[in-house]
């Protein structure tokens, strides 16, 4: 019987097949297992594809939207593969260059957790599509911790052509500009 492999083990090296319930790596199948990674198919009440699997795999984290909770209500969240094996939901993906609160995964822009905070409300946000770029997880980090995108991004102006910027803080650490 052929095994569909998605990816390396960033544990041990093995390969990673899919099985009847999620994703395991074939050194967890054996009678005497010297792996323990094990991924559900479905996390937080959203079936994960083969290929989200991979990136997983490939970059131990990806941001993914259509997570739900008990209550139905959905949310955008970072998975993350922990050394031991374990997959952790995150929402912080770093700290606000403007106040220093957490940045926080949204639907539509990575927000501050100051935002409503009566006593020194913060309004920073990434946008997470600028300029019909969607803005990798990667990306918004990087404005976060450098002030700027490492690389030039793809966008596309009102009449469909294409420009390269990067994406940096302002002078007052409040807006994204395109540099």
């Amino acid at each position: 019987m052929e095994k569909k492999i998605i990816g390396r083990c960033p544990l041990c090296g093995g390969n990673v097949v899919k099985t009847c319930k999620g994703y395991r790596c074939e050194n967890n199948i054996a009678e005497q297992p010297t792996c323990v990674l094990n991924i559900n198919g479905i996390i937080g009440n959203r079936k994960m594809s083969d290929e989200e699997i991979t990136e997983l795999l490939e970059h131990r984290f990806i941001l993914l939207d259509g997570f739900a909770s008990k209550e139905g209500k959905a949310f955008p969240s970072v998975l993350e593969l922990a050394d031991n094996g374990a997959i952790n939901m995150q929402s912080v993906i770093g700290k606000c260059p403007h106040c220093s609160g957490d940045i926080r995964v949204g639907t539509r822009a990575f927000n501050c957790s100051n935002y409503s905070n009566q006593q020194a409300p913060c309004n920073f946000a990434i946008w997470r599509n600028i300029g019909g770029h969607q803005l990798s997880l990667t990306e918004a980090k990087e404005i976060c911790e450098k002030e700027i995108t490492s690389n030039e991004l793809e966008m596309y102006r009102d009449d469909g052509t294409i420009y390269r910027k990067r994406l940096g803080l302002s002078p007052d650490k409040l807006q994204i500009v395109k540099i």
